[in-house]
C-alpha cells in the first residue's frame, strides 16, 4: 500500500484525483474531509511481462512463436486429410462466364442527375467497363483461391493428380487462369479510365465499344484455360473417396488374375470384368457391410515385372495406394497361366511387393482353382533349372496359407469372406492403435 502511494507522490499525482478520474462510483469531488482513498488496482492493466526466444538469429516474443507453431500444426493437419476433390468449386464454361458478364454489364445505367450528355455517356461507359471487368475476374479469383495447392493435398491425392492429369499440368492450368484474371483486370481498368476521360459522347461510345471488344477478344483467346480447369474438376470429382479411418482392403496382383471378379463378390463394387490385361484403368471402390461394420475395398490395376521407372501410370496408381493409404492387402495369384503371365514372374512380383510393404496386413488367394492341374504350369520361355525350392513350391500350391477360390464353381468363397472379415477387423484395431499413438492427449 505504502509503495503504491509513494509512486503516486513521486509522479506528483494525488491519489484522490487519480481515483476520481477513473472511478465510476464517485462522480465529482465529493470526498470526506481528511479521507484518503488509495487506488488498489490501477496498475494491473498496464502490467505485463514478455518472454522472448531466439529464432533464426532474431528475438521473437514467445506468443508469436507459439502462433507460428500452431499455424504449422494446422497445415500438417490439413495435409493429413483426404476429400479435397469433393470440395472443388463448380467451374462454369468460359462462354457462359463471358455472355453472363456482358449481359449484366450492358444493363448498367449512368448515375442519375448528370445533365451533360457527354458526361453522362462517359460515366455510363466507365461503369459498364468496370462492371464487365469485375464480372469476368470474380469467378476466376474464386477458382484460383479454392482449388487446393498441390503441396497441401494428402500424399495419396497428390499422386492421383500427378498420375491422372500429368505432372505439372494441374499447376499450369491454374496459373493460366490466374494470368487471365490479372490481364482482364488490368485491361478493364485501363479502358474504363480512358472512357472516363472522354471529351464527347461519340468518343465515350467508341471507347466503350473498343474496351468491351478487347475484353471479349482476350476472354475468347485465353478462356480455354477455364475449360481445361472444368475438365480437371470433373476428373478429380470422379476420383473415389477413401475414408482413412475405415479399414480398407486392397486387391493386388498381376493383370487379369481375377481381382475384379473377387471385388464384385466381396463388395458393392462393380468393376469391369474382361479377359484382357489392364481391364482396371483406375482405382475402383466398393464397400462391405458385415455385422453392422463397414469396410472399403479397392480394385487396383495389375502390376508387371519391371522397375518402378519403367512402370506405366496405372501401375504407379497401385503403388500409390499401397504407399499412402492404411490398407490390408489381398494378393491374388493365378497359377493356371490364363492371365498371360507365368507363375514364375508372378512369384517375383509377389516377393518384391511383399518385401516393400511388409508392414501391411496380408492375405493370399489362388484364383481360378477349378482350372488348376496336378502338374504345375511352366511357360516355354522359362528356365526351370535355376529354380529354388520356394519357386517350385509356389508353382504347385502358391504361397503358404493361400486360400484357393473359384468364382465359377464358388469353391472357397465362404472361407475367403470369413478370412477377409477377420483381416479387416484386425486392420481396424491397427488403425485405432496408430491413432492413439499419434494423439495420446485425446485419451486423457
Amino acid at each position: 500500500m505504502n509503495g503504491v502511494y509513494g509512486l503516486l507522490q513521486q509522479w506528483q499525482l494525488p491519489s484522490s484525483k487519480f481515483l476520481l478520474r477513473n472511478s465510476k462510483h464517485l462522480p465529482g469531488k465529493y470526498l470526506l474531509h481528511r479521507t484518503r482513498v488509495y487506488p488498489m488496482v490501477c496498475f494491473c492493466k498496464s502490467m505485463q511481462t514478455n518472454t522472448y526466444e531466439v529464432v533464426k538469429g532474431s528475438y521473437l516474443p514467445t506468443t508469436q512463436t507459439e502462433q507460428n507453431t500452431k499455424s504449422k500444426d494446422k497445415v500438417s493437419i490439413k495435409n493429413e486429410n483426404v476429400g479435397a476433390f469433393q470440395k472443388l468449386p463448380m467451374v462454369m464454361p468460359s462462354v457462359d462466364i463471358l455472355y453472363s458478364a456482358l449481359r449484366k454489364a450492358k444493363r448498367i445505367s449512368p448515375t442519375k442527375g448528370i445533365a451533360n450528355v457527354a458526361k453522362r455517356e462517359r460515366n455510363k461507359g466507365a461503369k459498364q467497363l468496370d462492371a464487365l471487368m469485375k464480372e469476368l475476374a470474380a469467378p476466376l479469383k474464386v477458382y484460383v483461391d479454392n482449388f487446393p495447392k498441390k503441396k497441401y493435398l494428402h500424399p495419396y491425392e497428390r499422386s492421383l493428380v500427378e498420375l491422372t492429369l500429368g505432372d505439372g499440368n494441374y499447376e499450369e492450368v491454374l496459373m493460366k487462369v490466374d494470368t487471365l484474371r490479372k490481364k482482364v483486370t488490368s485491361v478493364g481498368k485501363e479502358h474504363a479510365s480512358l472512357c472516363a476521360k472522354s471529351l464527347s459522347k461519340r468518343e465515350a461510345e467508341e471507347r466503350l465499344s473498343g474496351g468491351m471488344g478487347k475484353l471479349e477478344e482476350i476472354f475468347h483467346h485465353e478462356g480455354k484455360a477455364i475449360d481445361e480447369l472444368l475438365d480437371i474438376a470433373k476428373t478429380l470429382r470422379a476420383m473415389p473417396v477413401i475414408d482413412l479411418e475405415t479399414p480398407t482392403l486392397c486387391l493386388v496382383g498381376a493383370p487379369n488374375v481375377g481381382k475384379s471378379s473377387l471385388v464384385r463378390i466381396l463388395s458393392t463394387g462393380k468393376p469391369e470384368v474382361c479377359n484382357y490385361p489392364f481391364t482396371t484403368r483406375g482405382i475402383l471402390m466398393g464397400h462391405i457391410a458385415l455385422n453392422f461394420q463397414h469396410f472399403q475395398v479397392t480394385d487396383t490395376p495389375g502390376l508387371l515385372r519391371r522397375h518402378d521407372e519403367d512402370r506405366n501410370n496405372l501401375e504407379k496408381l497401385t503403388l500409390a495406394v499401397l504407399s499412402h493409404l492404411p490398407t490390408a492387402i489381398l494378393y491374388v495369384h493365378d497359377l493356371t497361366g490364363e492371365c498371360g503371365m507365368s507363375p514364375s514372374n508372378q512369384y517375383l512380383i509377389y516377393k518384391e511387393i511383399k518385401e516393400r510393404f511388409n508392414d501391411h496386413l496380408w492375405l493370399d488367394v489362388i484364383s481360378k482353382s477349378d482350372l488348376l492341374q496336378e502338374s504345375p504350369i511352366v511357360f516355354v520361355s522359362e528356365d526351370t533349372t535355376a529354380d529354388d525350392d520356394e519357386m517350385v513350391q509356389y508353382r504347385k500350391k502358391g504361397p503358404d496359407g493361400a486360400i484357393h477360390v473359384s468364382v465359377k464353381s464358388e469353391e472357397g468363397l465362404n472361407e475367403l469372406k470369413q478370412s477377409v472379415h477377420k483381416l479387416l477387423v484386425a486392420q481396424m484395431d491397427k488403425i485405432k492403435d496408430e491413432t492413439n499413438v499419434k494423439c495420446p492427449e485425446s485419451l486423457t
